[in-house]
């Protein structure tokens, strides 16, 4: 059995999720493979979702077939490059933000108020 874990950075509604799970069977389907489930968990920017498969497969494969399945572009590629440095549990998904560099503040002189600036202004 193969688990594929999808991150959705959006919350859809129930007719949108529905459709996208009946698109995603037929994609997995019309691969050959075969479907045996799915779980859905919401998170603070979006949804979960988490496919059984019946078949065994590589991690390219499973990182590709993740990807036909619509889970962020940007966790595709670092799985990618996860996968190809030999990292074990290169397949993560996280409920939680684990770490954001806070942004810099500047006083506008004028009005006081504290306004974020891009790190670049610094260097």
């Amino acid at each position: 059995m193969t688990l594929l874990k999808i991150d959705i950075d959006m919350q859809p509604p129930k007719e949108w999720m529905d459709a996208w799970l009946n698109t995603r069977k037929l994609i997995i389907g019309h691969l050959g493979y075969t479907w045996l489930g799915h779980d859905i968990f919401t998170t603070k920017r979006g949804i979960h979702v988490y496919i059984r498969i019946l078949e065994k497969m590589r991690d390219a494969e499973i990182n590709k077939l993740q990807f036909l399945c619509g889970d962020d572009p940007t966790r595709v590629k670092i799985n990618a490059w996860r996968i190809e440095r030999g990292v074990k549990y290169w397949n993560k998904l996280f409920h939680d933000v684990l770490y954001r560099r806070k942004p810099k503040l500047l006083e506008c002189y004028y009005c006081g108020n504290k306004i974020p600036v891009p790190d670049k202004w610094f260097k």
